[in-house]
């Protein structure tokens, strides 16, 4: 195994981890920090970190730095890496300069912002708001760091850095919970372990790459480049998670509470789904933009396949869980009124199960610096999403935003599929026998004989759940294996187990 697959092998691997750490994180631990620092205190801990991140957005330039870097990286032009780091750097200097001034402004009025808190909250919050400011000023030009890791393909490191500052954040507040220092130590442990790995990636990137930056480099040209790049990636990402931001103001307004209630489970697990299935973006940058610069292209399709398959058989996993005891463990978890949830997050679910298969293609439309045309169909995708939205969630509520998020995914999806194929000459028809072909009747088996499962096998509770849900893995993977799979496949599962085990004697 080459170093460049060891790194996303292992970072992949790493970022599963982080991610049910996470997860784990959000259903347990969450609950009682609540508890020991009080409904209004977390509230305040919640109201203050949401209000500072509305200002922090980086506007593409955290992906710039990869894509740019990545690319004079392959192409072997390291003068070319000091000054787009150079000059990305400075733009979030400037971008942080902005926000430092915002922010000074905002603190003088959050009494008027905020006019239903108390004037002890009002105290607290500002105390609090100082804290994440700070921090937030101090971070904002950091965020170009991992984008260097990523661009040296530093996978490992990057991800360790990652999981471990969830770990020390983790770890420092469960120590200011057991010593009741309240929930301004909370937002001290939060700042603290973010700056210590900061350094840490800086000294990472000192000591592992050629990366240097230097304030007298510019470049006209680059600046230009970078900015139109940067400003149409921030317009993509933005309008693909759009759908669900906005998606309980829509409710809001032409629905009840009670609908947004419903949705707000299922668009939690959407967002827990869509951690997993990124877990592997990014990694391929730095090998796509090596095709490229090597005029490998035909490479990038058969990365592509592999990639999708991958991501076919693991999140198949959630996905084939989820509309089997799905129903079950919405109810369990939220109660009976919740029910319809269940049914909103299969909307949910499936245009992510298609777009996360082409996840090599998206990154290859960055590599090429396509990105406008991406946008500019996102911006369409996320306009007919609206429509739906009010137009039919009126009368189906939670479900309709859910049908109109699938819509304006769909859309999305098929525009993406439109530049793959006129623009990477991707075989998008082919694409999708060789990477779906074998997986459609297994998941269909799998799915039919769930079902069944669920619903006469005698089992109830968690505990019930559980033994089901475990059964009808193993008739999963069972059926994955046997008709799924190709044999390059199978063996490198074969090589996994054997290095485990090796490992384990």
């Amino acid at each position: 195994m080459n170093e460049s697959n060891r790194q996303i092998k292992i970072g992949a691997m790493i970022s599963y981890c982080a991610i049910i750490i996470s997860i784990i994180t959000s259903l347990f631990y969450l609950p009682w920090m609540t508890r020991q620092i009080g409904q209004s205190n977390y509230g305040l801990y919640t109201l203050v970190n949401s209000f500072v991140t509305m200002f922090l957005m980086d506007f593409g330039l955290s992906s710039a730095t990869a894509r740019f870097l990545a690319k004079y990286r392959a192409e072997q032009k390291i003068d070319k890496e000091n000054t787009v780091f150079s000059v990305i750097t400075k733009l979030y200097f400037v971008i942080d300069g902005g926000i430092f001034i915002i922010l000074i402004i905002a603190y003088f009025f959050l009494g008027l912002i905020y006019k239903g808190l108390g004037i002890d909250e009002i105290e607290t919050l500002k105390q609090l708001y100082i804290i994440v400011a700070i921090f937030s000023i101090i971070s904002f030009p950091c965020m170009s760091l991992n984008g260097v890791l990523t661009a040296h393909e530093k996978f490992i490191e990057s991800k360790i850095c990652d999981l471990g500052q969830k770990l020390v954040a983790i770890s420092l507040i469960i120590a200011a919970l057991c010593c009741n220092l309240g929930v301004i130590a909370i937002v001290m442990a939060n700042a603290v372990s973010g700056l210590l790995f900061i350094l840490v990636k800086i000294a990472l990137i000192y000591h592992n790459t050629e990366i240097k930056f230097d304030l007298s480099l510019k470049d006209c040209e680059i600046t230009k480049e970078v900015f139109s790049f940067s400003i149409w990636t921030a317009i993509s990402s933005m309008c693909q998670r759009f759908y669900f931001s906005f998606a309980p103001t829509i409710l809001g307004m032409v629905s009840n509470s009670k609908e947004i209630a419903i949705f707000s489970p299922a668009n939690a697990l959407e967002g827990y789904f869509y951690m997993f299935a990124e877990a592997v973006n990014g990694l391929f940058l730095a090998k796509i933009s090596r095709y490229i610069v090597e005029d490998r292209e035909d490479r990038i399709y058969e990365l592509m396949v592999k990639v999708g398959r991958y991501q076919l058989f693991v999140m198949g996993i959630i996905f084939i869980g989820y509309i089997c005891i799905g129903r079950d463990f919405m109810v369990l978890w939220m109660g009976k009124d919740y029910e319809n949830a269940y049914y909103c997050g299969i909307f949910l679910f499936i245009p992510d199960m298609l777009g996360f298969t082409q996840q090599i293609g998206n990154m290859t439309i960055v590599a090429k610096n396509k990105v406008k045309l991406s946008a500019i169909g996102s911006l369409f995708s996320t306009s007919v999403c609206v429509v739906i939205s009010f137009a039919i969630s009126r009368s189906l509520g939670a479900i309709g935003a859910s049908i109109a998020i699938a819509t304006g995914y769909l859309i999305a999806f098929l525009n993406s599929n439109r530049l793959y194929y006129i623009y990477l000459g991707i075989p998008i028809f082919r694409f999708f026998r060789e990477c779906f072909g074998s997986f459609i009747i297994p998941y269909i088996l799998t799915i039919a004989i769930g079902i069944f499962i669920v619903k006469f096998l005698p089992l109830y509770g968690w505990t019930g759940m559980g033994i089901k849900g475990g059964i009808i893995l193993t008739i999963y993977l069972g059926l994955v294996l046997s008709f799924a799979l190709n044999k390059e496949e199978k063996g490198l599962i074969k090589r996994l187990t054997r290095t485990n085990a090796a490992e384990e004697d």
